[in-house]
């Protein structure tokens, strides 16, 4: 009698062979997916300083159309302990809540990933106000 049969699964070789092509695919895609992050913040990060550049022209066009005009609008500006608490209003509330400020400096979680930080500029006469860029040491 002649029985035959089928062997059904994979062998070892087989496994180790897939396991080893897997490993060697994920080493090489992780770097590019860690690099498309990073650059997604550092956009995020972007975005945001021209939210605040955008918000703090639009607060000075406020505030110097007020009864003190623009030296007015410069002296509070200057005076403020917090700058960011300037153009609470004149932010989206979801930005507004991504940004965290004291004094001139502000900074985001996406700010931190970039490796990066935000800061108000002085206010002088004849000049004006802006947001800078600053990379961390």
């Amino acid at each position: 009698m002649n029985q035959s049969f089928c062997q059904k699964g994979f062998s070892l070789v087989e496994v180790l062979l897939v396991i080893g092509l897997i490993a060697i695919l994920t080493t090489l895609i992780i770097p590019s997916i860690s690099s498309i992050r990073a650059g997604a913040q550092e956009s995020t990060a972007r975005q945001q300083q021209a939210s605040l550049q955008t918000a703090l022209g639009n607060w000075i066009t406020a505030a110097s159309s007020q009864s003190g005009g623009l030296a007015g609008a410069r002296t509070t500006y200057n005076a403020a302990a917090n700058k960011l608490t300037l153009l609470q209003n004149y932010l989206q509330p979801a930005t507004y809540a991504n940004l965290q400020g004291s004094g001139d400096a502000v900074s985001s979680a996406a700010l931190t990933a970039s490796g990066a930080s935000l800061q108000f500029s002085t206010w002088t006469v004849g000049d004006s106000p802006s947001i800078i860029w600053l990379n961390s040491p």
